[in-house]
C-alpha cells in the first residue's frame, strides 16, 4: 500500500511539473511548434502519457491512465508576453532533469522560483526604451531624418506611457491600440509642415505593430498549428485594422484642425520622405537592436549576438531588394541567415535556447507597418490597398518558410 502511495505520489508530482513547465513556457514567449514539441519529450523522458495543445492565452494539457483508460485534462491560464532571459533559464531547468542532474521535486520548485521572480528590467527601465526605438527606427525603416526621429522618439515615450498604464487600467488596455495611434497621428498631422507624416506614426507605434505576430502565425500555420496560427494571424489583422483606423482618424482631426484637405490617401507614403544615408545604419541599427532586446527582456550579455543577428538580417534585405529579380523573397533570404546565425550561436555557446536571437534578428524584417499602411489604403478606398496586403502576406510567409528551413538546415 505504501509503494503503491508513493508510485501515485510521483506520478502527481511529474504531472505538476510538466504543468508548471507549460504555464514558463507560455507566460515567457516560446513558439507553439517549438513549446509542444519540447512538453512531449519531457512528458516522454517523465514515462508519462499525455498531449498538449496550445493557443495564445492557454494550454490545454491531457493525462491518460493506460491502467484505468481514463485521462483528465487541466487547464494552464498564462499571459502571452516575451521575457527571453526567463525563457531560457526555463530551458536549463529542463534540460538538467533531462540529463538527471535535478530531480522531479527540485525543478518544480526551481521553476515556481522562476515564475515568482521579478522582470530582468524593471518597468521604469522601459520609458528610455521606447524613446530609443521610436528614434532610431524612423530613420532605419521608415526613412525619416532627424527631424522626424526627434518627434518619434517623444511620441514612442507617449505610447509607451500609455502602454504601462493599460496593465493597470483595463478600460485603456482596450483602447490602447486605437488610442495611441489617434494621438501620434494628430500630434505629427498638426506638425506636417515640418516633419514627413508617414516616417512618424509607424515608428512611434513600434511597439504595437502586429509584424512579428503575422510571422509567428505563419510559422504556426506552416508547421501544422492550424488554430493557434489562425487565432494570431486573425488576431494581427485585427491590431492593423485598429492602428489603422487610428492613424486615418487622427490625420483627419489634424488636417481639419489647419483647415486643410482630408482626403489624401497617400499621406502614410514614404515617396517624399528624405530618409538618411545608409552608413549611418552602423550606429544606428546597433542602438534599435539593444531597446527591442531590452523589451523582450534578452540579458546584456547576449546583446552582442542580437546586434549580429540584426545586422546580418537587415543587410541582407536591404541587399536583396535591390536585386529585382530577389525582392519578393528578399525576407525569406534574410530570416533564413537569421536563423543560421541563431543556430549556429546556439551550439557554440550551448545556449538552452535561441529564440531571443530570432526574434530579435527578424523584428526589424516582419511586415507590421505594412499592414497598418495597407488598412489605411483599405480605409481609405486606396487602389494600391490590395498590393501592401499581398505583400504583408507574401513577407510573412517568406519570412516563415525562411526560419523553418534554417532550423531544417542545421537539423
Amino acid at each position: 500500500r505504501a509503494e503503491l502511495i508513493n508510485k501515485i505520489a510521483l506520478i502527481l508530482e511529474k504531472q505538476d511539473f510538466l504543468m508548471h513547465l507549460a504555464r514558463a513556457w507560455h507566460a515567457f514567449g516560446s513558439p507553439v511548434h517549438r513549446m509542444e514539441a519540447n512538453l512531449l519529450e519531457v512528458a516522454k523522458y517523465l514515462n508519462i502519457d499525455a498531449c498538449f495543445f496550445t493557443v495564445p492565452g492557454l494550454t490545454l494539457v491531457s493525462f491518460g491512465d493506460p491502467d484505468t483508460h481514463s485521462s483528465e485534462t487541466h487547464i494552464v491560464r498564462a499571459s502571452d508576453g516575451y521575457d527571453m532571459h526567463r525563457l531560457e533559464q526555463a530551458n536549463n531547468i529542463s534540460r538538467r532533469l533531462r540529463k538527471g542532474k535535478a530531480t522531479v521535486h527540485e525543478s518544480i520548485r526551481d521553476i515556481e522560483r522562476l515564475l515568482a521572480e521579478p522582470p530582468l528590467y524593471p518597468w521604469y527601465f522601459s520609458v528610455p526604451v521606447f524613446f530609443v526605438q521610436s528614434f532610431f527606427v524612423s530613420m532605419t525603416l521608415f526613412h525619416g531624418t532627424w527631424r522626424e526621429a526627434a518627434l518619434s522618439g517623444a511620441m514612442g515615450l507617449i505610447v509607451g506611457a500609455l502602454e504601462i498604464l493599460s496593465t493597470d487600467y483595463l478600460t485603456l488596455g482596450y483602447l490602447l491600440n486605437v488610442l495611441s495611434a489617434l494621438i501620434v497621428a494628430l500630434v505629427t498631422a498638426l506638425l506636417s509642415d515640418h516633419v514627413c507624416f508617414a516616417a512618424v506614426p509607424m515608428s512611434a507605434i513600434i511597439n504595437l505593430l502586429p509584424g512579428l505576430s503575422l510571422a509567428l502565425a505563419m510559422l504556426e500555420l506552416s508547421s501544422s498549428n492550424v488554430i493557434c496560427g489562425a487565432v494570431r494571424l486573425v488576431s494581427a489583422m485585427m491590431t492593423s485594422f485598429m492602428l489603422g483606423w487610428g492613424t486615418i482618424v487622427g490625420h483627419s482631426l489634424g488636417m481639419a484642425a489647419l483647415g486643410r484637405d482630408q482626403n489624401n490617401p497617400g499621406f502614410a507614403s514614404y515617396a517624399e520622405c528624405q530618409g538618411m544615408p545608409l552608413w549611418w545604419w552602423f550606429l544606428f541599427v546597433p542602438l534599435s537592436t539593444i531597446g527591442f532586446s531590452v523589451w523582450f527582456k534578452v540579458h546584456w550579455r547576449q546583446w552582442p549576438a542580437m546586434i549580429g543577428a540584426a545586422a546580418i538580417g537587415l543587410v541582407i534585405q536591404t541587399f536583396c531588394d535591390r536585386v529585382k529579380v530577389m525582392t519578393p523573397i528578399s525576407a525569406g533570404i534574410a530570416s533564413f541567415a537569421v536563423g543560421v546565425f541563431s543556430n549556429i550561436w546556439g551550439r557554440v555557446t550551448h545556449r538552452a535556447t535561441n529564440a531571443d536571437i530570432m526574434f530579435v534578428g527578424i523584428i526589424q524584417l516582419v511586415p507590421g507597418s505594412t499592414g497598418v499602411r495597407s488598412f489605411i489604403y483599405l480605409l481609405s478606398e486606396e487602389s494600391s490597398a490590395s498590393s501592401l496586403t499581398m505583400s504583408m502576406l507574401s513577407t510573412s510567409i517568406s519570412i516563415a518558410v525562411g526560419l523553418l528551413l534554417s532550423n531544417g538546415a542545421l537539423y
